[in-house]
């Protein structure tokens, strides 16, 4: 009775396991059939079933890990598509599937920032497109500091401040209708004071005077047909005073002086990131040009901190915009072959020619004495005589060497190519109280190229080329028994302007041997024809020719910048000023009411 029992538990406990386990089989079998999305809530159900068993939480991690990167990879190939809507479905279901995974959460902040910038850019072509030039190169600015490289935002940028650059327009932040008012003015010797009542009524713009600006000043003015900003300008400039907007309708005007500018000239803090152009270079630039003074470089960062007015800033920006350009890159095709031809022949009867008397000692100990050389005689001399050589060898050896490296660099760097063997070169030292030490030096023998490009803005590329190709000559031992190298080498340096994609080879270099030995008889030696029976020639002859190849192919070349952003004014020495549709872009536009101008001035409207 109690077998049966224990068979029927085995037989419960069994048939329990295999029950348990059926979601985890299914799932492996779904699994295999590359069927992840239907296999995983097998996994997820024998998890619930057995939320310990290690087997299975590697089986359901795993799964959602192939999902998630199937996933991902539709959704880049979406974006790179253009399917946006594609794209934001199937991250989503992997920020569903897996909330922490980094990548995904990066394609989606992405994916909405490129969004909002779709938004911007479709913004500013309708500001451009209704002539607000100001309100669209906010929003391209905006779009530019998320994304410097966005072609269309660059692209529109472009076409705005070339049509700005060539237009001129008049305008200044926050009063460019008020400003723009046309009129005529007449004074002689008023006061600085009625100048400006006459401006603000005429131009409904309100002037607050600095404590140290002298009211009273005489003022002499005769403007026909000009701007509220071109007789506002003149007056400033007569009187040495500057002006500072303070909103929408007011303009406080103070002494041009350098204390006056610190405490009312308005400071900006901006921070240039630095894409290509290194940080000191760019502090150079500013300091030399601008003469800015709040500027930092930050090296490990690459970037630039400026404080200074919106002008100066406006200006540092437009300088950093054509000096932080992409270095030009070029790829260099080389082909190196070098050929080596020798020729041997031998050919010829080498005659004995030289025979050898010694006498023989007749002595048991083997010691010649006098007596053996005064009685010598054809039986106690021994005779050596050389051997009759017949040669008749020809050889023929070729070789050739070839090297196709392709070299990548950027402009004005040196790539160099080593193709052979570090050879030791071993120093003996000895010093006075008999202690030897030696020191290996290698040396570099085989194929050394060095290769310096300079690329210009015509799509040419000037390449500077050291060639050397050197091998081990013979080997020489010294006295201590330390080898030494004799080698041999081969040079060339010069200085090429190519084209892009145009190929040039360098040849010529040749190293011609031609070696003759004789070995004859004398007098029988000399016969024509038959005198080769009388003795032997030795022709040994050893060419190398090495040849270059090079074609430049340019993977980034040198951009020339647009006039608009290469030249623009940067107003006087003592008072740099941006040019205004760049100022125009911290505000808005906002037109002021004009009102008639008081008696004791002539006003008259254009």
């Amino acid at each position: 009775m109690n077998r049966r029992a224990a068979l029927f538990a085995i037989i419960a406990l069994l048939t329990g396991c295999a029950t348990t386990s059926a979601p985890l089989q299914e799932g492996r079998r779904l699994a295999e059939q590359g069927r992840l999305e239907e296999a995983l809530p097998h996994f997820e159900a024998a998890l619930r079933e057995e939320p310990n068993r290690a087997e299975t939480r590697m089986a359901v991690a795993t799964t959602r890990e192939r999902i998630a990167a199937h996933w991902l990879r539709e959704a880049e190939q979406a974006i790179g598509a253009g399917r946006r809507a594609e794209a934001d479905a199937l991250l989503a279901r992997v920020l569903a599937l897996d909330p922490a995974n980094e990548r995904a959460r990066k394609l989606a902040e992405a994916a909405r920032l490129e969004r909002r910038r779709t938004q911007w850019l479709a913004e500013a072509e309708a500001a451009w497109a209704r002539g607000d030039a100001e309100a669209a190169l906010s929003r391209l600015r905006e779009i530019l500091v998320e994304a410097p490289h966005d072609a269309a935002a660059l692209k529109l940028r472009e076409t705005i401040e070339a049509t700005l650059a060539t237009a001129q327009p008049e305008g200044d932040p926050k009063l460019g209708d008020a400003l723009a008012r046309p009129v005529s003015i007449e004074f002689k010797e008023a006061s600085l004071k009625q100048v400006f009542e006459v401006l603000a009524r005429t131009s409904g713009i309100n002037f607050v005077f600095d404590k140290d600006v002298r009211p009273d000043a005489p003022t002499t003015i005769y403007l026909r047909r000009a701007t509220v900003k071109e007789i506002l300008n003149a007056v400033l400039l007569a009187h040495q005073l500057e002006r500072r907007t303070l909103d929408d309708g007011t303009i406080l005007v103070y002494p041009n002086t350098p204390a006056k500018a610190r405490e009312h000239q308005p400071l900006t803090i901006k921070t240039f990131y630095l894409a290509n152009t290194e940080p000191k270079i760019a502090l150079a630039t500013l300091r030399t040009i601008l003469k800015a003074k709040d500027v930092v470089a930050d090296e490990k960062q690459n970037l630039l901190v400026m404080r200074d007015t919106p002008e100066t800033i406006r200006l540092a920006g437009k300088l950093l915009a054509v000096h932080d350009l992409p270095e030009p890159e070029v790829m260099l095709e080389v082909e190196i072959l070098e050929v080596k031809r020798s020729r041997l022949l031998d050919l010829g009867i080498r005659w004995p020619d030289l025979l050898t008397l010694t006498p023989l000692a007749s002595a048991a100990n083997g010691l010649l004495t006098l007596a053996d050389i005064k009685n010598a005689s054809s039986r106690t001399l021994g005779a050596a005589i050389t051997p009759l050589t017949v040669s008749a060898g020809q050889g023929d050896t070729d070789i050739n060497l070839l090297a196709n490296p392709r070299i990548r660099t950027r402009n004005r760097e040196t790539a160099k190519i080593m193709i052979g063997d570090r050879v030791p070169n071993i120093t003996t030292t000895a010093t006075a109280t008999g202690f030897v030490a030696e020191s290996v030096q290698y040396v570099d023998v085989g194929l050394k190229l060095e290769v310096q490009p300079t690329i210009y803005l015509d799509n040419e590329i000037a390449i500077r080329i050291n060639l050397e190709v050197s091998n081990i000559v013979d080997q020489v031992k010294t006295k201590t028994g330390t080898l030494a190298y004799q080698i041999g080498t081969r040079n060339a340096s010069t200085v090429l302007r190519l084209r892009d994609g145009e190929n040039q080879v360098l040849a010529g270099l040749i190293s011609d041997a031609e070696r003759a030995t004789a070995n004859k008889v004398p007098g029988l030696g000399e016969i024509p024809v038959l005198g080769r029976l009388f003795g032997g020639r030795t022709d040994d002859g050893q060419k190398t020719e090495l040849m270059l190849s090079i074609t430049p192919r340019l993977v980034r070349g040198m951009t020339r910048p647009t006039l608009a952003r290469s030249e623009f004014d940067s107003g006087p020495e003592g008072n740099l000023r941006a040019p205004a549709a760049d100022l125009s872009a911290y505000t808005e536009v906002v037109p002021a009411p004009a009102q008639q101008a008081p008696a004791g001035g002539e006003t008259t409207p254009r």
